[in-house]
Order: C-alpha cells, then structure tokens, then sequence
C-alpha cells in the first residue's frame, strides 16, 4: 500500500506539533518544579525564624531586639531580594526557551504548510485554479477602478 506525500507530510507536521507541545510542557513543568523548591525554601525559612521569636519579657529585652531588629531585618530583605531574583531568572529562561521553541515551530509549520499548498497546486488542475483566482483577480481590479 503506497502512501501520499503530502498525507506523510501532514502527518510529519502533527508529530511535529506534538513534539513541540511535549517541549513546551517540560519547560512549564520544570520551572514549576523550580518556583515550588523556592516556595518550600522560604516557607521552611520563614518557619524556623517564626519558631526562634519569643515574646519579650521586659521593656529592656524589648530595646535590646528592637537595636537588634535592624540588622535582622537586613538580613532578611537580602533574603526576599534573592529569592524574587530567583524566581525573576526561572521564569526568564522559561519565557525564553518557550519563545525560542515556538518561533522555530512557527518556522517549521509554515514551510511544512508552504510546500503542502505547492503539491496541492501541482496536482490542481491549471484550468481549476484560473477559476479561483480569475473572480478574485477580476474583483481586486474592479475594487481598484471603483476607487
């Protein structure tokens, strides 16, 4: 049983299409996995900070924090600075591999449909196609005379 070029060729082009989306999707998932690890981090920082604070005593322990609170604070806006540094770089390279994956499948459908539309063509008939193009044709140049 012998097969149609252009059936293989469509063919070729929905694995592609699959292929893609499989890419897509492991770009997606991975960087979910990545943004998750980060949220369990801080959340697991957040929680052994929250189960080290007492309350204060006194007046005096209270000054004592408060002097101290500054250089803990420091600390901790580092920390937030570093994680949304992290979770800016994860979704970068992701946008960017997804926008480098899709122009290439953009590339790789519209050649792939291109050359579908040529075997089409060289299989249509000539007297076929002039009566597509011919109403078409005729209407432009009338649409153009009107104007």
């Amino acid at each position: 049983m012998t097969t149609h070029p252009s059936v293989q060729k469509f063919a070729a082009t929905a694995n592609s299409n699959l292929q893609t989306f499989q890419s897509l999707a492991d770009i997606v998932l991975d960087a979910s996995e990545q943004l998750l690890s980060l949220n369990v981090e801080a959340a697991r920082s957040l929680c052994a900070y929250a189960s080290t604070q007492t309350l204060p005593l006194d007046g005096e322990e209270l000054r004592n924090r408060f002097a101290n609170g500054i250089n803990v604070n420091n600390e901790h806006f580092e920390q937030a600075t570093e994680y949304l540094r992290n979770v800016n770089e994860i979704c970068l390279r992701a946008q960017s591999e997804i926008a480098e994956i899709s122009t290439r499948h953009i590339s790789e459908v519209s050649n792939s449909m291109q050359s579908l539309f040529d075997e089409v063509s060289k299989l249509t008939p000539a007297a076929t196609l002039e009566t597509f193009v011919t109403p078409t044709t005729n209407a432009r140049n009338t649409a153009r005379k009107a104007a």
